[in-house]
């Protein structure tokens, strides 16, 4: 399919309009999904947990694959706009509020197909930064300080519109920014690939070079450790310790206010002390984090642990990301997608590791998660540096 804007010349407003509305339709869609499988549709930790392995599976499954055909030649704008489809689809089925069974065969399609727009724009922005720009790590920067201003104010929203009106509200929200982002990459997106060029690239065996597979094995450690706190904050807050429901909104929104300014730092630290650095630093930041949020239980002392929290997803989540690009420069589709699908993976791990909370306290998952983020950390520091960035 032959997108409109496809043959256009594109701009940065475009990119950075469209990293705003897909970052805006996950960050209303993603941190209530825990809370409404629980309340809502009644599901216990146990199924949640099934769930939460289920989807990043799916979600690792379809994103590389596609990430592999893109590199090869399939327009990126397309493929955006294929799976804003899916994300409206997503909303759709929560809405009619599905069996279990319905989730993980229809809505487990679906849910795990419309993330497939988030490495496939940042792909995109870095094949349009090297053609038009000075480098694409700056770039790279800004798009992800718009994903972090989304998250600024999506969680707060996103349980807003659920507590204030409802969670239909809130699924039909997220349904009209995902049609915002299909229209947005079909008309304005332009198809920046050299496809002779990538489809002989795209051959490339990433699994072989071992510096690839030891960052992917790090960040996804990493990845558990962060979203097994994700993922049980809002119940361990609000249930063990009893705290307003409102709470985890306001600490995530927190989280990704200070970010944005994190971003540039971080990206600014790059460019004298390296990437590897950085991430490592953006680990440590994590453990110490983990280690803080199991001792503390007043609401000042959460939201001050924050910028732990914060450092940890602008170090890794931005810098991480130019990491496994700068490792497999050729192939920015998969390269992006290793460093979402190896974070997915982490999600697998994160989720199931709900399940531990069945013996009556989330404590335990906050001491396994540690444990799994030093080791990661220190798997870091066996990568191989990547050539200098400019």
């Amino acid at each position: 399919m032959q997108t409109f804007g496809a043959n256009k010349k594109g701009s940065v407003f475009v990119y950075i309009s469209m990293s705003l509305l897909i970052a805006a339709s996950g960050s209303l869609f993603n941190p209530v999904l825990s809370y409404f499988f629980n309340t809502e549709l009644g599901l216990s930790p146990i199924y949640i947990s099934i769930l939460f392995i289920l989807l990043p599976i799916g979600t690792i499954l379809v994103v590389q694959t596609v990430a592999r055909f893109s590199d090869m030649g399939l327009q990126r704008p397309t493929i955006i706009c294929i799976s804003a489809l899916f994300g409206i689809a997503s909303s759709i089925i929560l809405i009619l509020r599905p069996s279990f069974l319905v989730l993980c065969t229809i809505g487990l399609i679906c849910l795990s197909s419309y993330p497939v727009s988030f490495p496939q724009i940042f792909a995109s922005a870095r094949e349009y930064a090297e053609k038009h720009l000075n480098g694409a790590i700056m770039f790279t920067t800004v798009m992800r300080a718009m994903t972090s201003l989304s998250w600024v104010v999506g969680p707060p929203l996103a349980f807003g519109i659920a507590f204030g009106a409802s969670f239909n509200t809130l699924f039909i929200t997220s349904a009209t920014m995902f049609i915002l982002v299909g229209l947005t990459s079909f008309f304005f997106l332009p198809n920046v690939m050299e496809r002779k060029k990538t489809a002989e690239e795209a051959r490339i065996k990433w699994w072989t070079n071992r510096s690839v597979m030891l960052l992917c094995v790090a960040n996804a450690m990493i990845s558990t450790a962060f979203s097994s706190y994700i993922t049980t904050m809002p119940l361990f807050l609000t249930q063990e310790l009893h705290m307003a429901k409102e709470l985890p909104s306001y600490i995530m929104g927190l989280a990704a206010f200070l970010e944005i300014p994190l971003m540039f730092v971080a990206a600014r630290l790059a460019k004298y002390i390296g990437l590897k650095a950085v991430v490592i630093l953006g680990s440590a930041a994590l453990c110490i984090f983990l280690i803080l949020f199991y001792f503390v239980r007043s609401f000042e002392l959460i939201m001050c642990i924050q910028l732990f929290s914060a450092t940890f997803i602008a170090f890794v989540g931005t810098m991480g990301m130019v990491f496994f690009q700068e490792l497999l420069p050729t192939i920015p589709g998969q390269s992006t997608s290793l460093f979402i699908n190896s974070s997915t993976a982490g999600q697998i791990a994160g989720g199931a590791m709900i399940s531990l909370a069945a013996g009556g306290t989330y404590l335990l998952i906050y001491e396994v998660g540690l444990g799994i983020a030093v080791v990661g950390t220190i798997l870091l520091f066996f990568v191989s540096k990547p050539p200098k960035i400019s």
